[in-house]
């Protein structure tokens, strides 16, 4: 029996990006002045967030980087086989932070950790077509986006909690209310002597709104009566209830 090795998209980028044949440039070539310095990734991600931090190494890797997954999401999105990786190779650099995000959003809003890691991994990819790989501070502005979208996601989730049976939950809860309830009011007649109040029939179908209007022309109350109509939430001073013939009370 096969067993599922991972229960984690961020674990099946890392192993897909770590496995990686297909990934070209193997190596990101970073150029400092007159020297250059080619890194694979998992040089380029301990450059990233490693100390001591150097930051024009970071913005070059960055810029390198982003430059590479933008061309290799174009090539995806017109069909073109040249595919290179390099946009999950960008999702895999960004992994340290965003799985910091994980951990804390999970703990303190109790957010799905499997739902907001594809939330997270997706607002990198639908980020990356709006950074120009030459502003300052690219890798940044790519960071924070995901960053946003996961804290806000995780914010929306709040007091969710999910449930196999839907159907059930949905109809105990419209079980309650009174959406579906059609009533017909018997105006009572002006009387300074005495109080007087309306009588009010009630019914959850149309087709019961019909029979109760029918009810009113055999009593001959027509001329009294207010068309059928979807109650006001308002103070009610008394009910009737009908019941079929024979129905115990």
């Amino acid at each position: 029996m096969a067993l599922i090795k991972y229960a984690s998209i961020f674990d099946v980028i890392h192993e897909r990006v770590t496995t990686a044949a297909h990934l070209r440039p193997a190596v990101l070539t970073v150029e400092f002045g007159e020297e250059t310095i080619n890194l694979d990734l998992p040089q380029a991600r301990t450059a990233l967030w490693e100390r001591p931090v150097d930051e024009e190494l970071i913005r070059r890797v960055w810029r390198q980087a982003i430059a590479l997954a933008q061309h290799d999401a174009l090539a995806a999105a017109i069909g073109s086989t040249d595919v290179t990786g390099w946009v999950e190779a960008v999702v895999w650099l960004a992994l340290p932070r965003l799985q910091r995000v994980v951990r804390q959003a999970s703990s303190r809003l109790r957010a799905d950790r499997r739902d907001l890691e594809s939330e997270l991994m997706l607002a990198i990819v639908e980020e990356l077509p709006e950074i120009s790989p030459d502003a300052p501070d690219a890798g940044g502005r790519l960071l924070r986006a995901a960053v946003r979208r996961g804290w806000a996601f995780a914010g929306r989730s709040v007091g969710e909690r999910p449930t196999e049976d839907v159907v059930a939950i949905a109809d105990a809860r419209s079980a309650g209310t009174t959406d579906g309830v059609w009533e017909l009011v018997i105006a009572s007649p002006e009387r300074v002597d005495e109080p007087a109040a309306p009588v009010h029939f009630g019914s959850r179908s149309e087709i019961e709104a019909a029979r109760l209007g029918e009810l009113t022309d055999r009593l001959g109350l027509r001329d009294v009566v207010r068309r059928p109509h979807r109650p006001l939430r308002s103070a009610r001073v008394g009910s009737l209830t009908l019941r079929p013939t024979g129905m115990a009370r």
